[in-house]
């Protein structure tokens, strides 16, 4: 069986050591970023082309995967006029690693549905070096059978890799673990 063609954009500190991570494993990529030097170094580990634009990566992309800052950039990069839902194949899947608000995460699948794509929000826990080591935690969320369809290569980034249900409930679940994690923050440095 082929290993599908990975889109990714946001070759940041996480994302940049995911790509590295798949790369090692053989996995073909397409790759977008606004910071040149980071996309050059993905294009000299080899196996990887770079897009023009995210309609571009989508087109040539079996799965394509987004690791940026906020659901603002994500729907930027998903509804531009050179747009990912310009671009994107029936069949094809689109991944949000970042921590992204419910409702929009929601709304763009049911855009992509209508485009015969599906969507799986699928937020990170751990450190950049356990990205680069295919050791993240992942809470990812969906239709049941289009996270089947991705779960190869989730396992493949991921030590641990968690069906949370409906799209949506993995970003819902990284705004708990967010809150949780700063009220234990504030709580130790108000007893300190």
């Amino acid at each position: 069986m082929t290993k599908p063609v990975i889109g990714f954009i946001g070759l940041g500190l996480m994302g940049g050591n995911m790509v590295e991570n798949l790369q090692n494993k053989g996995f073909q990529m397409v790759v977008m970023d606004l910071n040149k030097d980071a996309v050059q170094t993905v294009l000299d580990r080899g196996n990887a082309t770079e897009a023009a634009s995210p309609k571009e990566l989508a087109a040539a992309s079996d799965i394509i995967m987004l690791c940026l800052t906020t659901s603002e950039v994500v729907e930027k990069v998903v509804y531009g006029e050179d747009g990912i839902l310009a671009g994107i194949k029936e069949g094809a899947v689109l991944v949000d690693f970042g921590t992204s608000i419910p409702a929009s995460t929601r709304k763009i699948g049911a855009d992509l549905a209508k485009k015969g794509a599906g969507m799986v929000d699928a937020p990170l826990g751990r450190t950049p070096a356990h990205a680069k080591d295919g050791l993240l935690n992942i809470m990812a969320a969906g239709d049941r059978a289009t996270f089947d369809k991705v779960k190869p290569v989730l396992d493949e980034q991921g030590e641990n890799v968690f069906y949370l249900g409906a799209l949506g409930a993995g970003h819902t679940t990284k705004l708990i673990n967010n809150f949780m994690g700063m009220t234990t923050v504030c709580t130790m440095s108000q007893a300190f």
